[in-house]
């Protein structure tokens, strides 16, 4: 590839210097001499025109612009707005530390640019989306740049698909590339905004649900399409705007339940399609925690909940799942402020699998929090016998090792 720098284009536009390669061509800085203001030349083999093609018919503004093109025997050259700023790499490299808030936002501007090309028929899919492809201008406005490994959706028809290893969704390497591919690196990408505070996300188990979501290793697991994953960050910078750390804090703990049974599904659900319907339901529990504990719209969403466990009670009879479901409807009892029904819920479980732990450790805790602290103490007991007479399979929540703490401590005294 011949370098070029010193050369005039179109008469026109005299290359200053080379700011970067990527996409299957290089990138220049040139100087327009006409209106005195500084383009970038996307250099291109004439084969792999399909950016210029692809980009003419663009018009977003989260896009750079084409304002020229022109061709040569062996390359295609594309005269661009030129963006100037830091691509979102470079300022995690400089140690730039993304808030959860200030990460919801630049993934609500990448959702809106993607949400644009996946309406256009056919469906561009973006396909290679990174830190390294997103620039901040010096007004704070991002573009995204680089269409190199855009092509239209083709359902799933195989053909060559680029893309960066972390970024790229699973289906990728497999030659397919879907609309759900690049929510998958949407959600990659907001994760490395998080930096090396990823711990964060315990803090706000809403957006942690929401990255998983989007990171599942297969594409029909995911959100479904772009406007799904706008409305649901729409709704987690509202929550977010409107919470104090403090009470942030204390409602992480109040639903330590709910956070612990999101683990074990996590950890130990076999079936992909229990994952997902079980997914649905506590996705409307984050809807709920957006009302106050006794309105009317918190309590149907939660009465909702039920009838969706309730149906999947019936559907899903494997041991785990069963665990999983039956614990969420304890939990969900609770949040109706039904202590009796979710008792029996927790009963029953005992009842019918004695020797699972971490619905003691569950029960126990519900126990306390509802001021039944003789029945819990009777509880541990019986417990610690089982333990003592190896009855009890191996597992622990956070729950259990809570209660057992809580226990342990009041023996000593």
């Amino acid at each position: 590839m011949i370098c070029l720098i010193g050369t005039v284009l179109k008469e026109r536009y005299c290359v200053i210097e080379r700011i970067g390669h990527g996409g299957g061509g290089s990138l220049y800085l040139a100087k327009d001499m006409e209106l005195g203001i500084f383009r970038a030349v996307k250099e291109i083999p004439l084969a792999k025109k399909k950016e210029a093609m692809l980009m003419q018919r663009l018009e977003h503004p989260a896009i750079p612009k084409i304002v020229d093109y022109m061709e040569t025997e062996e390359y295609c050259y594309l005269i661009m707005e030129y963006i100037k700023g830091q691509s979102l790499e470079e300022l995690l490299c400089s140690e730039k530390i993304f808030s959860i808030q200030e990460t919801l936002i630049r993934g609500k501007e990448i959702a809106r640019v993607l949400g644009y090309l996946h309406s256009r028929k056919p469906p561009v899919c973006y396909g290679d989306l990174k830190p390294d492809n997103l620039m901040i201008s010096e007004t704070g406005h991002l573009y995204l740049v680089d269409l190199g490994s855009a092509m239209s959706d083709r359902g799933k028809r195989k053909q060559i698909c680029e893309g960066t290893k972390g970024y790229a969704a699973p289906e990728q390497y497999q030659g397919y590339l879907s609309p759900r591919s690049d929510i998958y690196a949407l959600g990659k990408t907001m994760e490395k905004l998080c930096g090396k505070k990823k711990w964060q996300c315990f803090l706000y188990p809403e957006f942690f649900w929401f990255l998983f979501r989007c990171t599942r290793k297969q594409e029909k697991y995911r959100y479904s399409d772009m406007s799904s994953v706008q409305k649901r960050i729409r709704k987690l910078e509202n929550r977010y705007q409107t919470v104090t750390w403090r009470k942030r804090f204390l409602e992480v703990v109040a639903a330590g339940v709910l956070i612990g049974v999101l683990f074990l599904t996590a950890g130990l659900l076999k079936q992909e399609a229990f994952s997902v319907a079980l997914s649905e339901v506590t996705d409307l529990y984050y809807e709920a925690r957006q009302y106050p504990e006794d309105s009317r719209s918190r309590k149907r969403y939660c009465i909702t909940a039920e009838k969706k466990l309730q149906n999947l009670n019936r559907n899903y009879r494997e041991k785990e799942q069963q665990r999983r479901i039956e614990l969420l409807l304890a939990w969900n009892a609770e949040l109706l402020q039904e202590p009796e029904k979710a008792a029996l819920y927790y009963e029953n479980i005992l009842l019918y699998d004695e020797e699972y732990p971490v619905a003691y450790g569950e029960y126990g805790m519900f126990l306390l929090r509802i001021g039944q602290k003789e029945a819990s103490r009777k509880l541990w007991e019986d417990y610690k016998k089982k333990e003592k007479a190896e009855l009890l399979e191996k597992g622990e929540s956070r729950n259990l090792k809570l209660w057992e703490e809580i226990n342990e401590k009041k023996t000593k005294e």
